[in-house]
């Protein structure tokens, strides 16, 4: 259910839509754009992720559709930056459960993308009840049928911190690897994401962080995907080289009401290389739920 949306009428930006909402004692921020059905949007954990970063590109267009809500997970973005107790993946499930029911908000779609994926998959296992539809994009938690593990993505991210640090350069190969068309990447994105990467708090406190001693458990999500009830859209770029597409496979043999999706020409960040056609291929399987009940 949702509750009208308080978003000023003004163009969306990072800082019109930003918010801020005590999630069961973690400070969470997020971005707030439209109205009607809520769609939560979860983003993917990496050097310099947070949520506008993933998803800035898609709200206008979603935002004619749904309230849209984009959170930085806890640890990334304005989030709090708390210590992670149990699970990783059932911390944010729960951290999001509370910030939803501090909007007062029953239940909402839910898009989650690689580590964010994981997280709306833990959600739709543990929290079923505030969960409508689920959409994930090149999801963690799921098992790979084919990649090598760790993948040259993973192996990639895990080296950023590494040696001399940080540095522009080491995050224009790491978009390189993560996107198929490299002509999308600007000096601007790279310095937004640099930038967010050395933030201090994250190389203190984030998964992905330099200074994180003991990392948190990432739960074995596929185990359990068959328990989950949401109808289920899963997709995924064929040039994917974080999480293969056989995850996809994965998911597709186990998650009980699903459908899967597969885009050529297209790595791990799906909405941002094919805004459009990503945003139409939502709000069609969205759509149809809706008009069927």
């Amino acid at each position: 259910m949702s509750v009208p949306s308080t978003a000023a009428t003004v163009p969306f930006t990072a800082e019109s839509t930003s918010r801020f909402v005590d999630a069961g004692g973690v400070r969470v921020h997020y971005h707030e754009a439209g109205s009607g059905p809520v769609l939560l949007c979860v983003h993917g954990g990496a050097p310099g992720a947070y949520g506008w970063g993933n998803f800035g590109a898609n709200v206008p267009g979603l935002a004619e559709h749904f309230r849209v809500l984009v959170v930085d997970l806890p640890g990334y973005g304005r989030s709090d930056k708390p210590e992670v107790s149990g699970g990783r993946y059932a911390f944010y499930a729960k951290v999001f459960a509370d910030m939803l029911a501090a909007l007062e908000i029953d239940s909402a779609h839910v898009l989650g993308m690689a580590t964010g994926g994981a997280a709306a998959m833990m959600l739709a296992i543990e929290h079923p009840q505030v969960v409508d539809d689920l959409v994930l994009v090149s999801s963690a938690g799921g098992l790979p049928l084919f990649t090598p593990m760790p993948s040259e993505g993973q192996k990639l991210i895990q080296s950023y911190y590494g040696g001399d640090g940080p540095s522009r350069a080491k995050m224009r190969s790491y978009l390189e690897m993560m996107m198929y068309d490299a002509s999308t990447i600007t000096d601007d994105l790279v310095e937004e994401r640099y930038r967010a990467s050395i933030e201090p708090e994250f190389m203190t406190s984030a998964p992905e962080g330099r200074g994180t001693q003991n990392r948190p458990v990432t739960e074995e999500v596929w185990r359990d995907v068959d328990r989950i009830r949401a109808r289920t859209l899963v997709v995924w770029g064929r040039d994917n080289r974080v999480q293969g597409y056989d995850n996809a496979l994965f998911l597709l043999g186990r998650i009980p009401d699903v459908q899967v999706h597969l885009y050529g020409r297209t790595g791990l960040w799906v909405p941002f290389e094919r805004t459009d056609e990503f945003n139409a291929l939502l709000v069609g399987f969205l759509r149809a739920r809706r008009h069927a009940s």
